[in-house]
């Protein structure tokens, strides 16, 4: 489970983050409580959590290790980029918390086979640069 400094404590809930680097497109997946607890600490100024590694990221190429984010006071958008084993957030406050709104939204309210898509240019408030990224609920 993460806590509110981000690290892991027990139970084999975790999140995982696959990545392709042909579409460089990004999966995040877990549980409804993992994903929640997400979204709160993308609330916060800045801090990480660990991944669930998966040994077999078909479609995927690989899988990441680590979630870090942080708040930059100087962008109004956010920035979601696979850099090496990390997936690295960053951005202004009201567009990290546009994000972990839509990361909640999704958590609370989407069926277990559902999906949702954040990326540019569907939401104003991702940067141009950012990978494309799929929250799922872990299979």
């Amino acid at each position: 489970m993460v806590t509110g400094r981000g690290r892991r404590t027990g139970g084999d809930e975790m999140l995982q983050v696959r990545y392709s680097g042909e579409t460089r497109e990004l999966e995040l997946s877990g549980t409804r409580p993992e994903l929640l607890a997400l979204g709160h600490l993308l609330r916060g100024k800045a801090g990480s959590c660990d991944l669930s590694e998966n040994r077999h990221p078909f479609p995927y190429e690989r899988s990441l290790s680590e979630i870090a984010f942080r708040e930059d006071p100087e962008r109004d958008t956010a920035s979601i980029v696979a850099e090496d084993e990390i997936l690295r957030i960053q951005g202004g406050r009201e567009a990290l918390d546009l994000l972990a709104d839509n990361i909640e939204g999704f958590a609370s309210e989407a069926d277990a086979s559902g999906h949702c898509h954040v990326d540019f240019p569907t939401f104003d408030y991702i940067a141009p640069e950012s990978d494309p990224l799929v929250i799922a609920f872990m299979k």
